[in-house]
C-alpha cells in the first residue's frame, strides 16, 4: 500500500550529515574558540554497532566523537587526542550552553566527511 503521508527513509549519507551537524553543535556548545571543524572519517564498528567520527578542530586539535545509534538523539561520546595534537587541547566552557544552532553555527566552518 502506498501513502503520500509516508516519509521517505533517509539515506546513509543524510544520516551521517545530520550526526556530523549534531557533533559540531555539541563541540561548539561545550568548548570555547571553535572556529573550524573538519570531519575526516565516519564509520561503524561492526562488532559493537558504535559509530565513530574523527575530526580536526581549528586545523590543529584531533578529536573523536562516538554515538550508539544514528538519528537517535543519543548521548555523544567525545575525546581529544592531545599527543597527536602536539599538546594543544580545547578549553571546556565553564557552563556548557545549549545555543541555537542557526545563530552560532553560522560563524563556524564545517567540512563534512562524505563516503
Amino acid at each position: 500500500m502506498f501513502s503520500l503521508n509516508h516519509q521517505k527513509e533517509k539515506t546513509m549519507e543524510e544520516k551521517m550529515r545530520i550526526e556530523q551537524d549534531r557533533m559540531a553543535l555539541y563541540l561548539v556548545n561545550h568548548y570555547e574558540k571553535v572556529e573550524k571543524i573538519e570531519f575526516t572519517s565516519f564509520q561503524q564498528n561492526k562488532l559493537t554497532g558504535t559509530w565513530t567520527s574523527n575530526a580536526i578542530v581549528n586545523d590543529e586539535i584531533f578529536v573523536t566523537f562516538s554515538v550508539q545509534n544514528l538519528m537517535a538523539e543519543d548521548e555523544i561520546g567525545f575525546g581529544q587526542h592531545i599527543s597527536q595534537s602536539n599538546g594543544n587541547k580545547l578549553i571546556e566552557r565553564e557552563n556548557p550552553e545549549v545555543i541555537n544552532s542557526d545563530s552560532l553555527m553560522s560563524n563556524i566552518t564545517v567540512i563534512y566527511w562524505v563516503r
